[in-house]
């Protein structure tokens, strides 16, 4: 029953969009999506047709994609034995490390698959997953989110970078370019959140009053990018995203009983007004720093020092968000026998021995005595 076959495809736009039989969206369609090999081919047969039966384009815009080839380049071939076959690769990674390989592949040109590409896709995978499970673990308790204005200045500072590299993120998904999207979400994660907020966090998520101000505000930051990330990815690793909602609190999910429920959500509009590049350069060198006293053996952690600073970008922080940001017990004033000095334009950062002992809950040396909590703590537990 076929006329001739590029007439028959050609025409699929009246029979499938048009003709009311399927639930195929409108017409004309947003994007017909084929190889390079269809310029000539059910682009063209589409394009001729409708233009013929109804002087319109069947498409609002066309994309082209490459060819599946190995990770040398090569086209695919049983003779060969480098076909990677689709239904192997589901076995052995599942399918959302299928659905992955193809978001982060660049489709303009030919695409590489193989071994070694779907392992690192599947270490992005887990990265992704276990930056989500952290999320949940830590914001299981919150019911209502903090108002924003009532933020921390390091609340704000991840938020806002957060609302700027999901818009970039957004931006790139509109023009399918979905593999510089990815990349951008990778690197946020790794950097910016698991690298440094969420590690930056730690303390006060696991060791302030359950009720505290500075928790909650963590947990809200935390909440409030869960819920872009998930409302972000959901098209991509869908399965993911819906099993994440059936672990996740109602401050995040709302109403959604699963992924087909989940609506865009938009970052709330935060300003920070933190020096990014003065407050990443003093991380980066004190990182330096410490490495080199923990080969020389001088400390085992960063808990065993306090900082002192003259930086008024960093004096802008509450003293407490201070000594978070580079993890150590407390921020002091000038003092002799620095173990790390450092300038960042400027301005002197300067690391000491901690003075007081460590506290048996927090382990930061802010107690009295070893054998007794800290003020925070002994607070706390009561």
């Amino acid at each position: 029953d076929i006329l001739d076959v590029w007439f028959d495809s050609g025409s699929t736009q009246n029979a499938v969009l048009r003709s009311g039989n399927y639930d195929a969206g409108t017409f004309p369609a947003d994007l017909y999506l084929e190889g390079s090999d269809q310029h000539r081919g059910w682009f063209q047969s589409s394009l001729l047709t409708t233009l013929a039966s109804s002087e319109i384009a069947p498409y609002k815009a066309i994309l082209t994609h490459g060819f599946t080839v190995d990770e040398k380049g090569e086209k695919m071939s049983k003779s060969k034995g480098n076909v990677v076959a689709p239904d192997k690769v589901m076995k052995q990674y599942g399918s959302e490390i299928l659905r992955l390989w193809v978001a982060m592949s660049d489709y303009q040109s030919d695409l590489k698959i193989s071994d070694n590409i779907l392992k690192q896709n599947a270490e992005l995978y887990r990265k992704i997953r276990n930056t989500a499970r952290f999320l949940l673990a830590n914001v299981s308790d919150l019911e209502r989110l903090v108002p924003v204005e009532d933020l921390g200045e390091l609340d704000k500072w991840v938020l806002a970078r957060a609302q700027d590299v999901f818009t970039e993120i957004n931006n790139a998904f509109k023009v399918y370019e979905f593999s510089k999207g990815l990349n951008k979400l990778n690197n946020f994660l790794v950097v910016d959140l698991s690298g440094i907020y969420l590690d930056v966090c730690k303390d006060r998520l696991y060791c302030d009053d359950k009720n505290d101000l500075h928790r909650r505000g963590a947990q809200t930051a935390m909440a409030i990018i869960a819920k872009k990330l998930f409302s972000t990815i959901a098209c991509i690793l869908t399965y993911t995203v819906d099993e994440l909602l059936t672990h996740s609190p109602l401050v995040i999910k709302g109403t959604a009983q699963d992924v087909f429920d989940l609506n865009t959500y938009e970052i709330p509009n935060v300003t920070s007004t933190l020096n990014n590049e003065v407050l990443m350069g003093a991380k980066e060198k004190f990182q330096e720093a410490i490495d080199k006293l923990k080969k020389e053996k001088i400390i085992k952690s960063t808990l065993e020092l306090d900082i002192y600073t003259d930086s008024k970008d960093l004096l802008s922080l509450p003293k407490t968000e201070i000594a978070d940001w580079f993890i150590v017990s407390n921020y002091v004033e000038k003092s002799q026998d620095a173990l790390v000095s450092f300038e960042i334009n400027g301005a002197v950062f300067e690391a000491y021995k901690a003075s007081k002992e460590k506290c048996p809950r927090c382990w930061k040396f802010t107690s009295l005595s070893s054998e007794c909590l800290c003020t925070r703590c002994e607070d706390a537990v009561k």
